[in-house]
């Protein structure tokens, strides 16, 4: 039995599920934007300034179950929805591990009916009057998170450049619709690409 990754906003859905949640809430409140922007000026490190927009983003809100929900349904990545499934039938432990905040992603995976699916993600808090409790989990920040949790990582599948350190901790990385596919390939070698 093998131990299989994978990302999800790029990989198993089109989009960036929390990016969409954010751009939309710009959109029906352009001051959000305008604080959050210039809140990101505020000089530190760059996760510190996500919060900051975040904060400015969710400012107030009581909950963001409804508007987390109404960005909960993506456009599906059928051939790695596919692979996906290949593994659970061949008895393998199936993983996605995203930089998407906790609650949104499980509403995501529940529309694409994998409810049951083991989820590592970004966790999240929500707090009305601040910043939200909050790490994104990118790079080797997921990595060390699966690696807490006692998850090995058998076969990798990413679209990202971001996931470059979760593709090369897998024993067999594979490539979904990249963005960035000439220069993975010149980190990774000749990998199967999924498209």
């Amino acid at each position: 039995m093998a131990t299989v990754v994978f990302d999800l906003d790029g990989t198993l859905v089109e989009g960036d599920a929390f990016g969409a949640f954010l751009t939309s809430s710009w959109r029906r409140a352009p001051w959000r934007l305008a604080v959050g922007a210039l809140l990101w000026l505020v000089p530190g490190p760059r996760a510190a300034a996500e919060l900051r927009m975040i904060g400015a983003t969710t400012y107030g809100r009581r909950s963001l179950d409804d508007s987390f929900r109404a960005h909960a349904a993506r456009v599906r990545i059928e051939p790695a929805l596919a692979r996906l499934e290949e593994h659970r039938a061949a008895g393998d432990r199936v993983v996605v591990a995203t930089a998407c905040a906790e609650p949104l992603a499980r509403l995501v995976l529940a529309d694409l009916g994998l409810a049951d699916i083991e989820l590592v993600a970004s966790p999240y808090e929500h707090r009305r009057w601040g910043a939200p409790r909050a790490v994104a989990l990118r790079g080797e920040l997921k990595v060390d998170a699966l690696r807490r949790k006692g998850i090995a990582i058998d076969h990798a599948y990413s679209d990202s450049l971001t996931d470059l350190p979760l593709l090369k901790a897998a024993g067999t990385p594979h490539l979904v619709r990249p963005r960035h596919g000439a220069r993975l390939w010149s980190l990774l070698g000749d990998i199967e690409v999924l498209r």
